[in-house]
């Protein structure tokens, strides 16, 4: 199990760096970090109380919240610039 997730890991990283140059791909590549990190943990405590899960949920969902809204932010931002340079 600790190679598969190995194996997904590096496939996120390595896709992260490949696409570092938009920020909406690395939103996606992190999202899908996310999901990897939170199928482990919940695959490895199985038979233990799901404080970790609970608590690794509730920090992705805040890094999605802060990540969608600063790609809110930029985004309204560049029609400001593409006026400006007209």
């Amino acid at each position: 199990m600790i190679t598969i997730f190995l194996v997904l890991f590096f496939i996120v990283v390595l896709s992260f760096f490949l696409s570092f140059s938009r920020f909406l791909n690395c939103l996606i590549i992190l999202e899908n970090f996310n999901v990897l990190l939170l199928l482990f943990c919940l695959l490895l405590g199985t038979f233990d109380s799901h404080m970790m899960f609970i608590i690794l949920i509730v920090v992705s969902t805040v890094e999605i919240i802060v990540g969608l809204v600063v790609l809110t932010r930029v985004w309204e931002c560049s029609s400001t610039i593409e006026l400006i340079s007209f």
